[in-house]
């Protein structure tokens, strides 16, 4: 029996919606592997007391030491660690915590973790049941948008929900129950080339490591998940 969660070290609820759906892509579509379990039992978000950048750090150093001194986190085959652009100093950090482990998977999203949703034109449209033909005044109706390079991923989603008649509420500055229920089809439907086209900087990265972190997984225990 190999180890049979995902554990994931973010700095907030959305991010907590989002990545399990994106892990299940890589896991599937780039390590091939096959998902025998329920997808809310293959992850696990590590509870923080401390929230953001700050709960980030403290919880990647305690789970280090604890990864040194005891078997307390033995049924996670890996850990996933999200932090956003503007924590240069807190990363570097939290890289030097891991370096000598091959359990974690650093991601930093630029700007934030909606970028990554954005960058997959194809399931965002759908989801709010929009046609590629935009009002030309919002961000992403312009043919030459790129996600990564969006200073503001959260108001292009609230400008979005504002003219979609699939959503009760706009996105504002982050609505967990809007991602979530994004997250639910993207676990199916989400399109990793162009997210990786969009975002080749932070998502690019994130996705070969995490890539990397499933086969060595697999390798090691057979199948991932029991």
């Amino acid at each position: 029996m190999g180890a049979t969660k995902i554990g994931i070290i973010a700095e907030g609820p959305i991010d907590q919606a989002l990545l399990p759906a994106l892990l299940e892509r890589i896991a599937c579509d780039r390590a091939q592997f096959r998902w025998p379990v329920s997808p809310e039992d293959a992850t696990s978000s590590l509870r923080m007391r401390k929230r953001g950048h700050g709960g980030v750090l403290v919880a990647v150093r305690q789970i280090v030491n604890f990864l040194k001194r005891s078997s307390l986190f033995s049924y996670f085959a890996f850990f996933v660690i999200l932090l956003d652009r503007r924590t240069k100093p807190v990363q570097d950090e939290v890289r030097k915590l891991v370096r000598e482990s091959d359990r974690f998977v650093v991601g930093i999203a630029i700007e934030e973790i909606e970028a990554w949703w954005l960058g997959d034109r194809a399931s965002t449209l759908a989801f709010l049941q929009l046609s590629d033909a935009l009002p030309s005044e919002l961000r992403y109706a312009d043919p030459n948008y790129k996600a990564e390079q969006d200073p503001h991923p959260k108001k292009t989603l609230d400008e979005l929900t504002q003219v979609s008649g699939a959503v009760d509420s706009t996105y504002g500055q982050g609505h967990v129950g809007i991602a979530t229920d994004f997250a639910r089809g993207w676990r199916d439907t989400a399109q990793l080339d162009s997210i990786e086209w969009q975002c080749p900087k932070g998502f690019g990265a994130f996705c070969r490591d995490a890539t990397n972190e499933f086969r060595r997984s697999k390798a090691k225990a057979g199948l991932l998940f029991s």
